[in-house]
C-alpha cells in the first residue's frame, strides 16, 4: 500500500490543479448566476475523460456529477463542494501573484473544487484502480438565501431515490482540518402586540410601556446566554449561543408601540432539535408577554440541525491518515458553530458527512485569496482518502 500511495502522490500535478482554480475564479458565479461557471467545471471534468451528468435545478442551473467507478467490494466516496459565490463587492478582479490566487470564490470554494479534480487527475493518471467507487459532484444554490439551498436539496432528492449513491460525503470546504460537527442554528423572532393601540406616552405608565417588556426580555435574553456559557459546553464548538440581531418597537417618539419585534440566531449543540429552541424560546418571552399582557408570537426559520460524524468513523480515520502523510503532523479536529451543507445532507439524505478544505481564512473577506500550495496539498489528501476509504484493487 505505500508503493501504491507514493504512485498516487507522484501523479498530483500542483500547476495544473492551480492553473484549473483560476480558471474558475475569473468566471463569476453570484448565487442564480452560475451558468457559466458550471459549464466551465464540466469542461473541466470531462478533460479528464469523465461522464458528467449535467442534473439541472432550474433551467440553466445545474448540479454536474461525475464517477470513477471501482472494481466493487469497497465503500463509494463523494466529494463535493459548491460552484457559486457570494456578490463579488470590494473584491478585487482575480489575479495570481506567488502563491496565491486572488478573487472572489478563491478559498470558497473554487480552489477545494479545482482541488476535488486534481485528486481525480492522480488517480486517473497513477493507474490506481479503487475498489469503491469516487463521485465527484458540484452543486448551486449555496451561499444566498434566495436559492433556498436548491441545488443542496436536489442533490439530496438524487441520493434519496437511487439516482446517486454514496457512503461518506467530504465537502472540499473550510481549512486543512478535520471538521466533523456543526451546531444547529435558526433565525428566531419573537413578535409582542398590544391590542390596547397605540397612545401618547404622557398617559402610559413606563411600567405599562410594552417598549419596557421588550426591555426586560433583552435582559432575560443575556442572562441565558451567561446560563449557555457557565453550562455544558460541547468540546469541538464551545458553548451554546443566543444573539440578538433586530429589535424593533414603535413608529413615532411619543406614541407606544403596538409591537415589538426580537430577531436573532440561536444555536445549538448535538441532542437537541429545533423543535426543542422553539419551546425554550416560548418558555423564555412567554413570562414577559404575560406581564405586559401583550400577544406573543415565537417561530423560527432557516433551521438547520446540528451534525456530528465520530472521528472513529472510517473516513474520518482515512482523511486524517492522508492528511499526516501529505503534511507530515496530525490534523486539528474541529466543531463550528456555523451551518453548511454537511447539516442538511446528514439530516437530509443520511450520509454522514465532513469537511475538510484548503483554506477558509478569507472566505467573503474584500481581498480573497487561496493558496496555490495549499490547494496542491488538499489534492494530495482527497487522492489518497479515497485509496485508503475506498480500497484499492489488487
Amino acid at each position: 500500500m505505500p508503493d501504491v500511495l507514493d504512485r498516487i502522490l507522484d501523479a498530483v500535478d500542483g500547476a495544473w490543479v492551480a492553473e484549473r482554480a483560476f480558471e474558475l475564479v475569473k468566471v463569476p458565479s453570484v448565487t442564480l448566476e452560475e451558468q457559466e461557471v458550471c459549464v466551465c467545471y464540466a469542461e473541466q471534468m470531462r478533460g479528464l475523460g469523465l461522464d458528467v451528468e449535467v442534473r439541472e435545478v432550474t433551467p440553466g442551473r445545474p448540479n454536474l456529477y461525475a464517477r470513477i467507478r471501482g472494481t466493487g467490494g469497497g465503500p463509494t466516496l463523494m466529494l463535493n463542494g459548491h460552484l457559486d459565490t457570494i456578490p463579488v463587492g470590494n473584491c478585487p478582479p482575480p489575479r495570481r501573484e506567488g502563491d496565491r490566487i486572488y478573487g472572489r470564490g478563491s478559498t470558497d470554494m473554487k480552489g477545494g473544487m479545482a482541488a476535488i479534480l486534481g485528486a481525480a487527475r492522480a488517480l486517473l493518471r497513477s493507474g490506481v484502480r479503487l475498489k469503491g467507487d469516487l463521485w465527484l459532484t458540484a452543486v448551486v444554490g449555496h451561499e444566498e438565501t434566495e436559492a433556498r439551498k436548491d441545488g443542496i436539496r436536489a442533490m439530496i432528492e438524487d441520493i434519496r431515490n437511487g439516482r446517486l449513491t454514496c457512503d461518506r460525503i467530504l465537502i472540499a470546504e473550510g481549512r486543512d482540518a478535520l471538521w466533523v460537527m456543526s451546531m444547529g442554528s435558526a433565525v428566531f423572532t419573537i413578535l409582542m402586540e398590544s391590542d390596547r393601540g397605540g397612545m401618547h406616552t404622557q398617559y402610559v405608565p413606563f411600567g405599562e410601556n410594552p417598549i419596557r417588556h421588550m426591555g426586560d426580555l433583552i435582559r432575560r435574553i443575556y442572562e441565558r446566554q451567561q446560563e449557555l456559557d457557565a453550562g455544558a459546553v460541547h468540546p469541538l464548538a464551545g458553548p451554546e449561543r443566543i444573539d440578538l440581531g433586530i429589535a424593533q418597537a414603535g413608529d413615532y417618539f411619543n406614541r407606544t408601540p403596538l409591537r415589538c419585534v426580537l430577531t436573532g440566531t440561536r444555536r445549538w449543540a448535538p441532542g437537541r432539535t429545533a423543535q426543542d429552541i422553539l419551546a425554550e424560546l416560548k418558555a423564555l418571552a412567554g413570562p414577559f408577554a404575560e406581564a405586559g399582557k401583550l400577544k406573543l408570537t415565537v417561530s423560527i426559520e432557516h433551521e438547520r440541525e446540528p451534525f456530528e460524524t465520530p472521528v472513529s468513523d472510517p473516513a474520518v480515520r482515512a482523511t486524517a491518515e492522508a492528511a499526516r502523510r501529505v503534511t507530515g503532523r496530525e490534523p486539528d479536529t474541529v466543531g463550528m458553530r456555523i451551518v453548511g451543507d454537511a447539516n442538511l445532507y446528514v439530516h437530509g439524505a443520511g450520509v454522514p458527512t465532513f469537511y475538510y478544505g484548503p483554506s477558509n481564512e478569507t472566505a467573503h473577506a474584500d481581498v480573497e485569496w487561496v493558496s496555490v500550495a495549499r490547494i496542491e496539498g488538499a489534492a494530495k489528501v482527497y487522492a489518497l482518502t479515497a485509496a485508503l476509504y475506498c480500497g484499492v484493487a489488487e
